[in-house]
């Protein structure tokens, strides 16, 4: 990290107290539990395996201290201090020490970052991830912060929401750590760059307001908790494994005709006429754009048989209705999300393509079904539903991308710029722009209503593409983004609906997506 380099290390020789078997005893169906559920849903990469850093800390100096110790608290030293302030620091990290107090919270210009798992405003104590999921919480969150002596931990300069993975705590313990392992980078960059560490949220006055802890502390399950709460969940998994095996859910379709200018709201969903594929195949991530006087509509067709997604398209007339889907782009590999963008009088689509990890544009040859690849914008990067937009002679695009190790790119938003679609596209200075599950991930195209900029993005926090939240774009600029949010639009438009995750506005016509129980 050009940013940063590291100065010291500093090795903790306390002896770490090992529980006796009476102490392990009560919490006996917790632990069976861990284990079980890290032998049959092991993450994809496992953020606690052990790992060689002789090659990151050659030439790092070290130092040994044994911290004088009370019953949850560790004090450095004198001696301890006075070396550590010899090499005169400007952050330090937090990991094998109990919680600091005293004058080892000074031994950094910046002061002393830490970690702290689950999110401080909901749940605080232990086990890390564990309570989100034996809860059924739509989120588990995250931050980093600047320890203090207040008993709340200190000053939030990051803070974070990713979807509860309700299956197992392992893997949404495993999907938060890796994520928050580049909370520290982002924030050593915001304070290189304007001299304020505080990233995103944390910037914002609001969150300095304070804001009273109304739960219980969470500790670890004793085995009378232990219980019941997990034959809930076991109760909980199975009824939703069941749900969710293929040909138990469909997406489909739904559009509106209205007046120019005059897009449908949310309550008037219910209006809106479906298009519903055949039984063994769902349509998703509707674009429409206007060619020849017609209406065209361009979605993924999604059948589980062949494991993967091709972009079809069909005919939209008010009277007529829509006529029979035809295939508009298919390749060896998954597509979704088919962005239109028009530019310089030609139309191109920039289909979601993330599992190769690189963003495709492709150039129309021959309207509605013959396009050709045009260029390959970003590569090496696994970004999701790229959705591209020109505001102030610039272009735009947003992005969910994947931090390395995590499970899914739900809940990271990222910005990019270039003078035209073609590129080349920079990221933007505060990447991610959004670290939140409940607003990151694009949901369809930007579009103006009464002069205002707006973004639909999806809802992931209790699951995948839950709700549409709309924002309106408040700042656009090489040097920040800010938005706010403005309005929802549920799952809950139509009987049955599980999920809706994309909203297309153009014109007279809107059209959005959902999910059912078959």
């Amino acid at each position: 990290m050009p940013e940063a380099e590291l100065a010291l290390v500093v090795l903790n020789t306390a002896r770490e107290r090992r529980e006796g078997i009476g102490e392990r005893l009560p919490y006996l169906l917790y632990r069976l539990y861990s284990r079980l559920d890290r032998r049959l849903l092991p993450p994809p990469s496992d953020p606690f395996a052990r790992r060689d850093v002789s090659e990151l800390l050659a030439g790092v100096p070290s130092l040994s201290v044994r911290p004088e110790q009370t019953r949850y608290s560790d004090r450095f030293p004198d001696g301890a201090l006075t070396e550590i302030r010899r090499h005169e620091l400007d952050v330090a990290l937090r990991f094998g020490f109990r919680i600091l107090r005293g004058r080892a919270l000074e031994i950094a210009r910046h002061g002393v970052w830490s970690y702290h798992h689950d999110d401080d405003r909901r749940i605080r104590g232990g086990p890390p991830g564990f309570w989100e999921v034996m809860e059924g919480l739509p989120t588990t969150g995250s931050v980093l912060q600047v320890l203090t002596e207040r008993l709340d931990g200190g000053r939030v300069i990051y803070r974070s929401w990713a979807p509860t993975l309700r299956r197992s705590v392992v893997r949404n313990r495993a999907h938060v750590y890796w994520k928050s392992a580049a909370f520290v980078g982002r924030c050593l960059r915001a304070l290189a760059a304007t001299g304020d560490p505080a990233s995103g949220e944390a910037r914002s006055p609001a969150e300095e307001r304070y804001r009273p802890y109304a739960h219980r502390l969470y500790r670890k399950p004793t085995n009378r908790e232990a219980l019941p709460l997990l034959a809930r969940f076991a109760r909980r998994a199975l009824v939703e494994w069941n749900a969710e095996r293929p040909g138990r859910r469909q997406w489909f379709l739904a559009y509106r005709f209205h007046e120019p200018g005059t897009p449908s709201r949310p309550e008037e969903l219910f209006r809106f006429r479906h298009l519903m594929p055949p039984p063994d195949r769902s349509w998703a991530d509707p674009f429409a754009v206007r060619r020849d006087g017609r209406w065209h509509l361009f979605f993924e067709e999604h059948r589980p048989a062949e494991g993967k997604g091709k972009i079809r398209f069909c005919s939209l007339d008010p009277v007529a209705g829509a006529s029979l889907p035809v295939d508009a782009l298919v390749e060896p590999f998954h597509l979704s999300y088919p962005h239109l963008v028009s530019w310089q009088g030609e139309l191109f689509m920039v289909p979601e393509s993330g599992a190769r990890g690189e963003i495709r544009l492709y150039r129309s040859t021959g309207f509605p079904d013959q396009w050709s690849h045009e260029a390959t914008l970003v590569e090496g990067l696994k970004a999701y539903d790229a959705t591209l937009h020109e505001e102030g002679g610039q272009w735009w695009m947003f992005a969910a991308v994947a931090e390395t190790g995590t499970l899914h790119a739900r809940d990271e938003l990222h910005l990019f710029r270039a003078p035209s679609p073609l590129g080349p596209w920079l990221g933007h200075p505060w990447n991610p722009i959004r670290s939140d599950a409940r607003a990151s991930r694009p949901a369809g195209p930007l579009f103006r209503w009464r002069g205002d900029l707006y973004r639909p993005a999806q809802d992931c926090s209790r699951r995948y593409g839950w709700a549409i939240a709309l924002h309106r774009i408040t700042r656009l600029d090489a040097e920040g983004y800010e938005e706010e949010e403005i309005a929802r639009i549920p799952a809950s438009w139509a009987p049955g609906l599980l999920a809706t995750h994309t909203l297309c506005r153009a014109d007279e016509l809107t059209v959005v997506d959902g999910m059912r129980r078959r």
